[in-house]
């Protein structure tokens, strides 16, 4: 029968032979002393050697007791001496903590396991010793590691929350409490935790909260809601990140971190105010300007248009008709409103003649910077429904013009939505391919009051706005904007739920 065994043919006993008891001792990973009846040591491993600090040299023949502080030498002498009248093993499991010394005097906690062993009429015991000064250490570093994020927190003012979600409770220490404006109650329930963020928030932090519980959806989340303080319902900014646990696919805990924002908030409110009194101010003088060129450059035309048709006007009104001077004033009446015509022609060309750079981009990634802008000028205050198609061919196209006219849109919807107070505003941005067509096609849609029928067919007529403050130029910029990209922007007539608009852009191939 063959042999496929992959070690020589040589017995098990002749193997076992070639290993010394020196070897085995060696091979232990924890401290072994091997200590004589009289009680010395007549046998180290390297481990030992290494704990306790000693040469092996000073080692052998040392007492036991040596090893152990002063205070408990006695006592152990007599308990070596009983345990030697009845030898037997003694577990790990069942042995106790003790105090023995390094060999500079220093005091390790340990523990230690006896078992009894026979050779000819001699009898030893192996000790094996645990250091527990491991243990003691990553107690200690996590000691120093919960100080250092108690001062973090402190340093940062954060709050801390555990939510419970077997239970539905959340655990608060007093900073989130104070956060929460919850007083001292540190156990709430969760329904209770929702009902503390603002009411307009509560659908966008109802739906982080689900998304960190779905394990398909990762295991953290980060946001930012308000609160409301009483008595006089001011509100608070607050910004969370957390993150879940769960056990057999469940979510079993989430736990986080929350800070006051409020200061930053309030900075970023105001500088995004400025900065739309900055813009407003900025399209005011190019309205401003742009009107005075267009009046400038046909004002001259004019003047003449209606100084031949008074002449023509007193020719066909004299007895009998000066036919001759009337048509002449008519002929000078077409040729200056040509010329009128052909200076707004001209002035439009020079207006528009800078050409449009154009470049291969990813319309995904325009998307998400024009909501990063939006988001720091002060208007990512609604629920983001985004459906994007991340392989996507790259368009060709201008980016700041085209992220201007999404910018545009979005806070068009934005403004929409707040005056007319809708409490859950959404806006869903979706990014497709136009069927039959090499275009992508953007739709921006919205929740607000929607635009009536009369002023859908002006929306994108120039100074043609049913804003308090605005100029009606946003509208059919952003329609000639994407129009010189190489798309077409409208809006939805059909669309009873909010606003909806469209645009599409050119695929690069």
């Amino acid at each position: 029968m063959a042999n496929h065994s992959l070690v020589p043919n040589v017995s098990r006993h002749d193997c076992l032979d070639k290993i010394s008891f020196r070897e085995l001792f060696d091979a232990a990973v924890e401290a072994k002393l091997l200590v004589d009846a009289a009680g010395h040591i007549v046998m180290a491993n390297c481990v030992a050697q290494r704990v306790f600090e000693y040469s092996l040299d000073e080692m052998l023949g040392l007492e036991i007791e040596a090893l152990v502080p002063e205070r408990y030498r006695e006592h152990h002498r007599k308990y070596r001496k009983m345990y030697l009248a009845e030898p037997y093993k003694r577990s790990m499991g069942n042995s106790c903590e003790l105090k023995l010394l390094k060999h500079g005097g220093q005091e390790m906690a340990m523990r230690a396991s006896l078992s009894p062993i026979y050779v000819e009429t001699k009898i030893y015991i192996l000790v094996t010793i645990s250091t527990l000064d491991r243990r003691g250490e990553v107690e200690q570093a996590l000691q120093a590691s919960e100080e250092r994020f108690r001062l973090i927190q402190q340093a940062a003012g954060a709050g801390v929350f555990d939510i419970d979600c077997a239970n539905n409770r959340v655990y608060c220490d007093s900073r989130m409490c104070e956060l929460l404006n919850n007083g001292t109650e540190e156990i709430m329930a969760l329904e209770k935790f929702f009902a503390v963020v603002h009411p307009d928030d509560r659908v966008k932090f109802r739906a982080i909260f689900d998304d960190v519980i779905d394990l398909s959806t990762g295991n953290t989340c980060r946001g930012e809601f308000r609160v409301m303080q009483p008595p006089d319902q001011r509100e608070r900014w607050v910004a969370i990140l957390g993150q879940a646990q769960f056990e057999n696919g469940k979510a079993k805990r989430v736990v986080g971190i929350a800070r006051d924002i409020t200061e930053r908030k309030l900075l970023e409110k105001a500088l995004q105010q400025q900065r739309s009194e900055i813009e407003t101010l900025f399209s005011q003088q190019v309205a401003i300007i742009t009107a005075s060129a267009i009046a400038h450059e046909i004002n001259s035309p004019l003047t003449a248009v209606a100084a031949y048709s008074d002449v023509a006007h007193r020719a066909l009104s004299h007895r009998p008709i000066e036919k001759d001077k009337a048509q002449e004033a008519l002929e000078g009446c077409i040729q200056q409103a040509l010329q009128a015509g052909r200076k707004l022609h001209e002035l439009i060309e020079f207006l528009q003649k800078r050409e449009i750079q154009t470049e291969k981009l990813n319309l995904n990634r325009i998307i998400e910077d024009a909501l990063l802008q939006l988001h720091s000028d002060g208007y990512g205050a609604f629920h983001l429904a985004l459906d994007l198609e991340p392989d996507m061919p790259l368009i060709t196209a201008n980016k700041i013009q085209v992220q201007k006219v999404l910018v545009n849109l979005i806070k068009n919807s934005v403004q929409a939505m707040r005056g007319e107070g809708t409490v859950h505003s959404e806006i869903a941005i979706i990014l497709k391919t136009l069927p039959g067509e090499n275009m992508a096609i953007v739709t921006i849609r919205d929740n607000g009051p929607g635009i009536d029928e009369k002023t859908i067919s002006h929306v994108f007529d120039p100074f043609f706005t049913t804003k308090p403050t605005g100029f009606g130029v946003g509208l059919s910029i952003s329609r000639a904007l994407i129009e010189a990209n190489g798309g077409q922007l409208w809006i939805d007539p059909d669309f009873r739920e909010g606003a909806q608009f469209h645009f599409t852009l050119p695929y690069a191939s």
